[in-house]
């Protein structure tokens, strides 16, 4: 679809600062990139980039001054600055690189033609309605304008991959941004060289990532990386998962399956079911709801992203451990014992590989770990016992939410467009009484123990040692379950379940 050409676009009225800024230094400076794109697209984009013929960083502290912000040099080689306002209600990034000889030749060494486009500040009209651009006053060397009008991603010569291997990503997360559709040359030299990705570091290609991730239509993102072959190229160990059968109760094959559970948690966490695909039309009437989720999966967590974002990286793992546990019974069928507590090994493994911090590591292996217990706290049809429920909040921790969301999506994309109605109320039912039982257990963590290790060694005439620990939490357990409420009854549990030689001092 062609994109239709207006004879005027419009700017961010700080364009108007900046051309006064940048007037009073006498720089030649140009907007380039991905400002004058979105423009074109008419997409809203707080950073701004700019190209100084000159000092860059006289150019940084004079629009920094004028928008009340602070400059900072990012690379002294390259003479490369930031500016960041703090007076604006909309955060503005803009971002100031000396251009070394000429702009034409600055445009050139750019990785993709709708990334090629400049414009002269001085061509800006400022009068009016706010800064505003006509097409013909774009620099366009390379077709950059077309191709936006043609929906094409096309690199500016054969050697960018080459010359900085992350664009390979970039090419796909522009190109599911934007809608744009990777152009057949470039998709090859995509193909040829994504192994180079292994020779960058772990943070860039984790940012990258992360990037494509955060954003709508997760399949078919992750499948576009997977076609191109970059997706098991940057996480080898899911190669393995290709080819890994499953039961006859999974629909698709273990990578396959862990796709899917990532489209699935895109869809319940933003509530976007309308459109079910494969899957069965009743799978949005039945997903607990809460009044937070949307807030809580939106909050920042780990490098910058959010929960959400790293709960569909989760998804995508949360089975990497399958292909070295299967094993076939006598009778055919397939288990996968422990994979969970594998795959959350290979999770550690993979994100300590793509310097993620601690935080972000401990929370994905957790929710990798964790993943079946929503469905393992009670047989179907049955209601999950407090002490169950008690036993995987603990066990949860900060992440008792994402797990529940991760458990749903699973169970979702495991049965795929066999999933029946019977069995998906039964499963939302479970999670929601998990759910609504979170406050209850936090109250109950939050409360003094019934018993101190001192009232139990007072009360039974027995030793220090780990067995006073156990009781204590077995009867916070009863107490959860409203067995016992204070500490004579406390007391006389203990001494009964002692006696019947349950627990041996």
């Amino acid at each position: 679809m062609k994109i239709q050409v207006p004879d005027n676009y419009s700017l961010p009225q700080e364009i108007i600062f900046i051309a006064e800024a940048l007037k009073e230094t006498g720089s030649t400076a140009y907007l380039v990139g991905g400002i004058l794109r979105d423009s074109i697209l008419k997409i809203t984009n707080p950073d701004i980039d700019i190209a100084v013929v000159g000092n860059a960083m006289n150019a940084g502290n004079a629009i920094a001054e004028i928008i009340k912000g602070k400059c900072f040099e990012l690379d002294s080689l390259r003479g490369t600055y930031r500016v960041i306002s703090f007076d604006s209600e909309n955060k503005i990034q803009i971002d100031i690189a000396t251009v070394q000889n000429e702009i034409h030749e600055d445009l050139s060494a750019r990785d993709f033609t709708v990334n090629t486009l400049a414009l002269d500040l001085k061509s800006v009209n400022l009068a009016n309605n706010g800064p505003q651009f006509s097409i013909s006053q774009i620099i366009n060397d390379h077709n950059g304008i077309e191709d936006l009008q043609n929906s094409s991603l096309r690199m500016t010569s054969n050697r960018i991959f080459e010359e900085d291997p992350v664009r390979i990503l970039r090419a796909v997360r522009l190109a599911a941004q934007y809608n744009l559709t990777i152009e057949v040359r470039t998709k090859t030299q995509i193909q040829k060289n994504n192994i180079l990705l292994s020779k960058i570091s772990g943070e860039r290609v984790r940012e990258e990532f992360l990037k494509l991730l955060s954003m709508k239509n997760t399949v078919a993102n992750l499948k576009t990386l997977d076609d191109l072959g970059i997706l098991t190229n940057i996480i080898p160990e899911l190669e393995p998962c290709r080819k890994t059968a499953q039961n006859m109760d999974h629909h698709w094959m273990v990578l396959d399956h862990m796709l899917q559970t990532a489209g699935q948690v895109e869809n319940i966490v933003t509530g976007n079911l309308i459109n079910t695909g494969p899957y069965p039309k009743f799978i949005q009437d039945y997903i607990p709801k809460n009044d937070f989720h949307e807030d809580y999966f939106n909050q920042m967590y780990s490098e910058g992203h959010s929960r959400f974002t790293l709960l569909k990286l989760s998804s995508l793992l949360h089975d990497i451990g399958k292909p070295d546990t299967k094993s076939i019974e006598s009778d055919g069928k397939i288990r996968f014992l422990t994979h969970e507590k594998l795959g959350g090994e290979i999770a550690h493994t993979i994100l300590k590989r793509l310097k993620f911090s601690n935080l972000g590591i401990e929370l994905i292996r957790n929710q990798v770990e964790n993943h079946l217990r929503p469905s393992q706290i009670s047989n179907h049809g049955q209601t999950p016992s407090l002490k169950a429920i008690r036993k995987y909040y603990k066990d949860a921790k900060d992440a008792s939410l994402d797990i529940l969301y991760l458990n749903m999506a699973d169970y979702i994309a495991a049965k795929g467009p066999n999933l029946t109605l019977e069995e998906w109320k039964d499963h939302c039912r479970k999670v929601e009484i998990i759910q609504n039982s979170e406050s209850s257990y936090k109250k109950a963590i939050k409360q003094d123990k019934l018993l101190s290790g001192h009232d139990i060694m007072l009360g039974l005439c027995l030793k220090p040692g780990p067995l006073i620990g156990l009781l204590i939490e077995e009867v916070e357990e009863a107490r959860v379950e409203k067995l016992v409420s204070n500490k004579e009854e406390a007391l006389e549990l203990i001494r009964r379940r002692m006696t019947s030689g349950e627990y041996i001092a």
